[in-house]
């Protein structure tokens, strides 16, 4: 799937992620997800030790990556 289409798709969810759900969308492991979160590489709340994921922000994130890819 290319990388715009992705982030449309993530864009669209309207529900807090987490790191399994955003992971397997992303199709990497949650602890990968967990390290870019721990190392602030990718956009993420806590709430209290839980940590969530908005959408629209890892979208945009998702598509500035794509400008480093090329």
């Amino acid at each position: 799937m290319a990388i715009s289409s992705l982030a449309n798709q993530i864009e669209e969810i309207t529900h807090a992620l987490t790191a399994k759900e955003l992971a397997a969308l992303l199709s990497v492991s949650p602890i990968s997800i967990y390290k870019l979160a721990r190392t602030k590489r990718i956009p993420h709340v806590r709430i209290g030790t839980c940590v969530r994921f908005c959408g629209k922000s890892v979208a945009t994130w998702l598509r500035r990556q794509q400008v480093g890819v090329n």
